[in-house]
């Protein structure tokens, strides 16, 4: 799991916090990782050295090559999870707290992850969580916000399926995160405005069937859900009219 935009609400801050969590099955891990090392190995990124979206695929072609070797990886699916910073109520704690605002997005990524082992083709499975390290954040309090869902025993996801505790890790010990960097960037681009006033949706849409489903076919609510007020997603120019 990897995140982008900020968690700030102020004047300067990023339109979107979104999260995006890529699980794979235990017998394709290997697959991904190798697409991760490729695409390492085709721009000259050190092997100690993670994949970043924002430093290292930042030209059109890049994007393309990223977006199609990752398109390739069997056994993965995607999950979205978005905030419109404009669409949270004046009173909602996020707003004034950092750290509420991460935890309440990661539990919702979270329960993606469980519902995606939960409900996997073929049968359920585990599932291990990996998320990136965010510097300077106290991830005990994550901790601590996961095991009072876990209590609750709230909503559909079954929580007895995730293996261990979820880790806080370094990009750069973990393909899945750093593919997880690559979706999240494919989504940013999609979504925020370039300074000539377009956008570049041609990633996104790309790996759209890798993204979590309903049984009938929608992404909307499982595997891209998105809190946003409510015409934001159908005035994006490229936005496909039955959803992503």
């Amino acid at each position: 799991m990897d995140e982008t935009g900020d968690r700030g609400t102020g004047p300067k801050a990023s339109r979107f916090f979104s999260m995006a969590g890529v699980v794979v099955a235990e017998e394709h891990y290997s697959a991904l990782s190798r697409a991760v090392i490729e695409v390492k190995g085709r721009f000259g990124v050190g092997k100690g050295k993670p994949l970043h979206w924002k430093e290292h695929v930042k030209t059109f072609d890049r994007r393309q090559f990223v977006t199609r070797e990752l398109a390739k990886v069997p056994g993965v699916t995607i999950n979205y999870v978005i905030f419109e910073k404009a669409a949270i109520p004046e009173t909602a704690g996020m707003r004034g707290d950092q750290s509420t605002f991460y935890n309440y997005t990661a539990g919702l990524m979270m329960e993606r992850l469980l519902l995606t082992a939960q409900y996997w083709p073929g049968g359920m499975r585990d599932v291990r969580v990996s998320f990136g390290h965010v510097r300077g954040f106290d991830h005990d309090k994550t901790l601590d916000y996961f095991r009072i869902k876990k209590d609750r025993g709230e909503g559909w996801a079954r929580w007895s399926l995730l293996e261990g505790t979820p880790k806080f890790l370094a990009m750069s010990t973990n393909s899945g995160m750093q593919a997880a960097d690559q979706y999240a960037g494919m989504l940013s681009a999609a979504m925020n405005v370039d300074r000539f006033g377009g956008y570049e949706p041609h990633h996104l849409l790309h790996v759209r069937p890798q993204i979590r489903r309903s049984s009938a076919g929608a992404s909307t609510g499982y595997g891209f859900k998105a809190m946003t007020r409510k015409a934001t997603l159908q005035d994006y120019p490229w936005w496909p009219s039955p959803g992503l």
